[in-house]
């Protein structure tokens, strides 16, 4: 089932060899975006049910709109499942001992790395096997295919800027916590959550842990939320300066808080 979708009217005048395609692969679904340059020319977001996802995810990939060829494609999967390590002190042969630091990947995941951008940092994180296979599969005519863990696009856009700031990425039963002040990362974590409670919980805890002063501070809120959410009233009555991501894109009514990682999955490149 379609939750959402859209197609530009100029989409048919472009090459597609001229434009990006980025996936995105959550516990609840997939979506898809297609730019160019700046200009948003299609996306999609679908929600699955678990059982149905790896049928429901080959035929996500044979819509006709993702068979042509793309200057680049992306894959970015939603995990609160990853490890952060120093680049310096990353060693290849030592991937397993690595990932076991924050999660157990299963006999049906395959682990991946993505070596940052903007920081010192290399990231470890699972795909589910047969989806890896399905991409591949899918794919193995493009050029350019990459793939990033969610955290990524955040973690790189935040570290372009020397403002202290937290970031915090929504999905349906986790959020994401990256804290960067002058282009340093300072923490960078997920938190499985139940309810507001564990929600404002988690955040606040992690402030409290690094010393973050919320009067003060900066909290960006990302992905499923909105200012109209418990969520987001709860974070209010804590912290001072908060705000949910606002639509930079020129597309009226474009729900950029669900594309978020996508529009700024170029910063990966």
């Amino acid at each position: 089932m379609q939750d959402l979708h859209f197609v530009s009217e100029d989409y048919a005048k472009r090459k597609s060899k001229d434009c990006r395609l980025s996936i995105s692969i959550r516990r609840d679904g997939f979506s898809f975006l297609i730019t160019h340059k700046r200009s948003i020319e299609a996306y999609a977001y679908t929600t699955v049910a678990e059982n149905q996802r790896n049928t429901a995810f080959k035929d996500f990939l044979s819509q006709e709109i993702l068979q042509d060829r793309f200057a680049a494609v992306t894959i970015i999967i939603v995990t609160p499942l990853f490890t952060c390590v120093p680049k310096k002190l990353y060693d290849d042969s030592m991937w397993e001992d690595y990932s076991e630091l924050n999660f157990e990947h299963t006999g049906n995941e395959s682990v991946i790395t993505y070596e940052s951008i903007n920081s010192d940092v290399v990231v470890l994180f699972p795909i589910e096997t047969e989806l890896w296979a399905l991409c591949r599969s899918a794919f193995k005519d493009q050029d350019v295919v990459s793939y990033v863990p969610q955290v990524a696009p955040m973690l790189e856009a935040n570290l372009q800027s020397r403002a202290e700031k937290v970031s915090v990425f929504v999905e349906q039963s986790f959020l994401t916590i990256v804290y960067t002040a002058k282009k340093s990362l300072r923490f960078c974590n997920a938190f499985e959550f139940r309810n507001v409670n564990d929600f404002t919980f988690y955040l606040m805890n992690a402030m409290k842990q690094l010393d973050i002063d919320p009067m003060q501070v900066h909290v960006e809120l990302s992905g499923k939320i909105s200012e109209k959410s418990s969520y987001f009233s709860a974070i209010q009555m804590f912290v001072k300066n908060v705000n949910v991501v606002e639509n930079t894109t020129k597309l009226n009514n474009f729900p950029y808080m669900l594309f978020y990682n996508h529009c700024n999955i170029a910063l990966c490149e």
